[in-house]
C-alpha cells in the first residue's frame, strides 16, 4: 500500500463547501468540474500520480475512466466523512481491455472499513508494514501484524496482475537492468511524477519517495 504525501485542500473545493445554506447541504453527488477536478488534481499532485493502495501509476490521460476518488472511510458508514478531505485519495480502477474492471485496490475493498484492522495511508509509515518477496507477494513485515494482512486481503493486493509486475521490476533491479532513477526522476525534485510501484523500489534501496 503506497500511501500519499501531505494533502493540500484546494481552495475551490473550501469556497464550495462554503456556499452550503440552510436550504443546501454540498454532497458527493454534487461535486463537478472545476471542483472535482480541483480535486483529483491535488490527490494526484499529493499521491505523486500512484493509487494509494498498491502503488500502480495511474493513467496519464486523466479524462478517461482509470481511476477513481475512493473514500478510505466509505459513505455508506461514515457519512460525516464523506466531504472530508482528508479521507479522500485517488486509487486505480484499470481492467482489461474489454472493459471489466479489474478486483483489486477500491474495487475489492468496496464499502469494507474495520477501525480494528486498518492501516491509514500515510507515507511512508504504511510501507513500513509491507515487505516484497521476490516473487512479487507482499507481506505483512511483521509476523502476525492482522492489519497488515487485513489490507493485503481486502484490497486483494496479491492480484495475480500485481505479482508480475512487482516480481519483474524486482528482478530487473537485481539484475542491473533497472536503477531508483528509472522510477524517481530525481530525488531532490519532490513535484515529479513517479514511476509504479516507485514505494516498493525505494524501500529496495532503503530510502524514501521525495
Amino acid at each position: 500500500m503506497r500511501g500519499s504525501h501531505p494533502k493540500k485542500v484546494p481552495t475551490l473545493f473550501t469556497d464550495w463547501l462554503a456556499n452550503e445554506t440552510a436550504d443546501w447541504k454540498p454532497t458527493y453527488s454534487d461535486l463537478r468540474n472545476p471542483v472535482r477536478k480541483a480535486v483529483v488534481d491535488a490527490l494526484w499532485k499529493a499521491q505523486r500520480g500512484l493509487c494509494v493502495y498498491c502503488g500502480r501509476a495511474l493513467s496519464c490521460d486523466r479524462s478517461r475512466t482509470f481511476y477513481q476518488i475512493e473514500h478510505f472511510r466509505p459513505q455508506s458508514k461514515y457519512p460525516r466523512m464523506t466531504m472530508c478531505f482528508t479521507n479522500l485519495f485517488l486509487s486505480c480502477n484499470q481492467g482489461s481491455i474489454e472493459g471489466v474492471r479489474a478486483d483489486l485496490c477500491g474495487q475489492a475493498k468496496d464499502s469494507w472499513f474495520d477501525e480494528n484492522k486498518h492501516i491509514e495511508p500515510d507515507y511512508p509509515g504504511c510501507t513500513d508494514r509491507f515487505r516484497f518477496g521476490l516473487t512479487g507477494e507482499i507481506m505483512p513485515a511483521t509476523e502476525g501484524d492482522e492489519a497488515a494482512q487485513e489490507m493485503i486481503d481486502r484490497l486483494n493486493l496479491n492480484h495475480r496482475e500485481l505479482k508480475v509486475e512487482r516480481e519483474d521490476i524486482l528482478w530487473k533491479i537485481d539484475a542491473g537492468a533497472l536503477d531508483i532513477s528509472d522510477f524517481v526522476p530525481s530525488l531532490d525534485r519532490s513535484g515529479d511524477r513517479v514511476g509504479s510501484y516507485a514505494h516498493m523500489v525505494c524501500q529496495k534501496f532503503s530510502t524514501t519517495i521525495p
